[in-house]
């Protein structure tokens, strides 16, 4: 399964370490912690999730099978906001 970032819709922005996104196409925030800001990134610049649970696992020390299922669930949240959209 493939994710595209949402370009049309949504405009994020880092603050800090974190982030906002905001959907225009239903006027609603989402504030993005650290790691979920650098999921949606990663997808925005078509980083394959692969590399982006590779990315997180040398950063804070987590098991690959615990990123890629804490990875899983993040990106159905931002499939469900509409963020990313399936391909």
């Amino acid at each position: 399964m493939s994710y595209q970032f949402n370009a049309k819709d949504i405009l994020i922005t880092q603050l800090g370490e974190e982030g906002v996104a905001f959907n225009s196409a239903t006027n609603e925030y989402f504030s993005l912690n650290e790691t979920s800001f650098k999921i949606l990134k990663g997808i925005e610049n078509n980083v394959p999730i692969e590399a982006i649970c590779q990315q997180l696992e040398n950063e804070y020390e987590i098991s690959p099978s615990d990123c890629k299922e804490q990875v899983n669930k993040t990106i159905q949240i931002f499939v469900s906001k509409k963020l990313i959209i399936e391909e």
